[in-house]
């Protein structure tokens, strides 16, 4: 479907046009008609499959241009997400003949300016974080969301997050009932589950994971470190390509600035964009990328939820993140709609256990080496490791059978038994492995 054939305001057709949106996502053909319609909706789907304009299209098809006061407010997890919206909006009404009042309530900004606008009129639109949304609306009364007729949370998984929960809660009572809820998410949490159950009776469900957590369009290949130095096989690595924008991702503040130093003095030009830089900086960082004034960029795991950077073909795990979501999440920074992607990962040997989690949930990996300057194929020797080690783990189940008579608390003690010798068996495997490398380096 194209975007021609759908029934919109003249204005909106063309912002799509200037942008170069021509036809539907499949996200958006199946959720603007029914946000349209005013339907509630729960909406998920990979990273990258156009989300945000499937709510920004019907939020501005429904505003009344006379009424000054909230008619949608937009919740987003983190600032660069606002930031983002925002400017994606501001580029879908360019063309528009009234003026629309859109603003970004995000940390970081000026409050003493925002209390004044606020006192002098209501915007229209609202993008926020949820708790700038409650500052400015529960707590000091200034911002009146309970006019708003359309409620949108954005990545909401990691809008949910446990220590959010009371805080959503706060924000959501002051809507009225009638509000027509929009919630896409690339996974459903726990939390998301609840909150749905407490406050949507109702709603459509448009899934479009196939249940694969990643687009077919990426490329995930794991590169094994064994006992080399890790930061000579990214550079090793970084050799083997010439890459548009590449996203290095690392688990920590430090070792992303470590990483960035480490670059930079070996001639990579690049910049690194954390979660501890102000508002300021990170807003300027963004831009930098997007110009185009660096091809290689060191970041923590911000970059991954919520920030939509054009054009990066290569994404690299330094180090596989703790939960398997924020690996779906870095990695589908790359591959954004049409496009293609490759995911590298620089894994050690006791990542075995993670890239069997990843591979039981569907995710097709490949496994190389790199040699003089050249990737290489590894997938053989990883599958026979990875085979012997399984073999091992299953005699395991032999060692300690379920009896026919299983007394409380039998089989939990039995499964820790067997997770417990299987860890050792893991570990042994591995020492093994390094001391052959050392005897070999000798």
């Amino acid at each position: 479907m194209k975007f021609i054939d759908l029934k919109l305001k003249e204005f909106i057709k063309l912002g799509l046009k200037e942008i170069g949106f021509f036809e539907l996502t499949p996200m958006q053909e199946k959720v603007i008609p029914l946000a349209l319609k005013g339907e509630q909706i729960i909406g998920t789907s990979q990273t990258g499959t156009g989300k945000t304009h499937a709510f920004l299209i019907p939020i501005l098809e429904n505003l009344n241009f006379n009424l000054k006061e909230v008619q949608s407010v937009i919740i987003t997890p983190t600032r660069e997400l606002g930031f983002q919206i925002y400017e994606e909006i501001i580029k879908l009404s360019k063309f528009s003949n009234e003026f629309i009042d859109v603003r970004l309530y995000v940390g970081g900004s000026d409050r003493e300016n925002e209390i004044i606008r606020l006192e002098k009129g209501q915007p229209q639109i609202v993008i926020g974080t949820v708790g700038k949304i409650k500052d400015l609306a529960k707590d000091n009364n200034l911002l009146k969301i309970y006019t708003s007729r359309i409620l949108v949370i954005d990545e909401a998984d990691m809008v949910f997050e446990q220590d959010e929960l009371i805080e959503i809660d706060n924000v959501f009572s002051l809507f009225s009932k009638d509000v027509q809820t929009l919630i896409f998410s690339a996974t459903i949490s726990q939390s998301l589950v609840k909150f749905i159950n407490k406050y949507l009776e109702k709603s459509v469900v448009i899934d479009l994971t196939s249940k694969k957590i990643s687009k077919s369009s990426i490329e995930h290949k794991f590169i094994a470190v064994k006992n080399k130095d890790k930061n000579k096989v990214l550079l090793d690595l970084l050799s083997t390509f010439s890459p548009y924008l590449v996203l290095i991702f690392a688990n920590t503040v430090d070792r992303v600035k470590a990483l960035n130093n480490f670059l930079g003095e070996n001639g990579v030009k690049v910049i690194m964009l954390t979660g501890d830089l102000e508002a300021r900086e990170r807003k300027q960082v963004l831009r930098r990328i997007k110009n185009g004034d660096y091809q290689y960029v060191v970041a923590s795991d911000i970059a991954a939820r919520g920030i939509d950077i054009t054009g990066v073909s290569h994404v690299i795990n330094y180090e596989l993140p703790e939960e398997i979501d924020f690996y779906i999440h870095r990695t589908g920074r790359t591959a954004r709609y049409d496009s293609t992607g490759i995911a590298y990962t620089l894994y050690e040997f006791d990542d075995d256990s993670y890239i069997k989690k990843l591979r039981s949930k569907g995710l097709e990996i490949s496994f190389f080496d790199i040699k003089k300057g050249v990737i290489i194929s590894a997938k053989t020797k990883y599958k026979k490791r990875v085979n012997k080690i399984a073999k091992e783990e299953d005699l395991l189940h032999i060692k300690y059978p379920v009896s026919k008579k299983v007394k409380p608390g039998y089989k939990k003690k039995r499964k820790e038994k067997i997770d417990k010798e299987a860890r050792k068996i893991r570990r042994a495997r591995i020492e093994e492995i390094y001391k052959k490398r050392a005897k070999k380096d000798k």
